[in-house]
């Protein structure tokens, strides 16, 4: 990228991006002085992935097999990025901007289609989804590039089109082809969109994007984590609750459900205690690496919420004497990946890593070939008894830190 588009992105509002102000003096970069809130749109976009998170979660628990559960993460993996880089477009560049509206209500759509069609993902409405997630990164790039022209801050834009062309040949031809081909296909396509983010979407003779674009964010990006993280409990609960509230009642269920209910306030718990902290870090004194790995890190986050969230359909749907090792990766896999997610945030951006909490997770994996001879409700408890321990043990540890500063 040339010295004028990066040093007009790197403009910090002090004088710098001179090339820029001369174009636009307000320019397309999300403002310093901006509010942290998510404007009522980004919070309109959130919503519709409480319909996504809830269809993945059942078709989770669908198809309870080695292969169902391999390619129900392949289509997580494809809503969640979808997510992410909506809110990168919204960190980075002013959410008043028409344009920048306009990315987001196109992808409102986009993820309705994809949440339409994820029952039948795998069968008969593959080439929908493959051409809902195609469409609506084409679409924002498309837009984005012919809005930021006139700013000359559109180069980071075209990288990102030209890696989700290449990418989306894979996810249509996935769609067009037999349901034996399709994971592979999709797999190739999700690992083009993974890897080209990590490497800074690096165009043939122009290179990646400039380490500089990553290196100013807001509160707003961290709030936006948030809020996800949030609303992946919420669907956690309301697919507890319509579970359970669907099923005849037995004691066995109603302690399953008690469980269930624990387990996301112990969720909110491990997540929401250092919050605040992840938040400033993020913004003031680590953007750099925050803007990078964040979307990684709560793929973890997200993904053991509707681990977790499938399991406990499985468990208040199904009543068997023992549990099937790919339940145990559900009922326990979810949380071990949601503690595992957050644990990352806490030593990427605070340099912690509880000796206490590795203990707890320990402890758990290790007796998982242990609870397959278990009926599923007991594993349910287990888990969710661990998740307890974890929560008092960082309670104390905490205070403990805290009487001695």
């Amino acid at each position: 990228m040339s010295g004028v588009v990066a040093a007009a992105w790197a403009d910090d509002g002090s004088g710098g991006g001179e090339a820029m102000t001369r174009a636009d003096p307000t320019g397309p970069r999300r403002k310093p002085s901006s509010s942290a809130r998510a404007t009522l749109l980004e919070l309109f976009f959130d919503v519709f992935y409480v319909a996504v998170f809830a269809q993945l979660s059942v078709q989770l628990a669908a198809d309870p097999t080695w292969g169902g559960l391999g390619q129900r993460l392949v289509l997580l993996l494809a809503a969640w990025w979808t997510w992410s880089v909506t809110v990168n477009t919204t960190e980075f560049y002013d959410p008043q901007l028409r344009a920048v509206q306009g990315v987001v209500v196109g992808t409102v759509i986009g993820v309705s289609l994809i949440a339409v069609a994820l029952p039948g993902a795998y069968g008969g409405r593959g080439l929908l989804f493959a051409v809902a997630y195609v469409g609506l990164h084409l679409a924002r790039g498309l837009t984005l590039i012919i809005a930021l022209r006139p700013h000359r801050a559109h180069e980071r834009e075209e990288r990102l089109l030209f890696w989700f062309v290449v990418s989306g040949v894979l996810w249509i031809a996935g769609g067009l082809a037999e349901p034996t081909w399709r994971t592979g296909l999709w797999v190739g396509a999700l690992a083009i969109d993974y890897v080209a983010a990590a490497v800074r979407y690096p165009r043939p003779l122009r290179g990646p994007i400039p380490l500089e674009h990553y290196s100013r964010l807001s509160i707003h990006f961290g709030e936006r984590y948030q809020q996800i993280a949030i609303l992946a409990l919420g669907e956690l609960t309301l697919t507890t609750t319509l579970a359970f509230a669907s099923t005849p009642y037995t004691p066995a269920r109603a302690v399953a459900f008690a469980a269930a209910i624990l387990t996301a306030l112990l969720f909110w718990q491990i997540y929401a205690l250092q919050s605040n902290n992840l938040v400033d870090r993020s913004a003031h004194r680590n953007p750099l690496q925050s803007a990078y790995l964040a979307p990684y890190v709560y793929t973890l986050v997200v993904t053991g919420v509707i681990a977790t969230s499938a399991g406990v359909e499985l468990v208040l749907h199904e009543h068997l004497r023992t549990t099937p090792a790919t339940w145990v990766v559900l009922i326990v896999g979810g949380p071990v990946l949601f503690v595992i997610g957050r644990m990352n945030s806490e030593y990427l951006l605070l340099d912690q890593l509880p000796k206490s909490r590795l203990a707890w997770l320990a402890l758990l994996v290790a007796a998982s070939p242990v609870l397959t001879m278990l009926d599923p409700v007991l594993v349910t408890i287990v888990a969710t008894s661990v998740l307890a321990g974890m929560t008092v043990t960082d309670i104390w540890r905490l205070r403990a830190r805290a009487l001695a500063s």
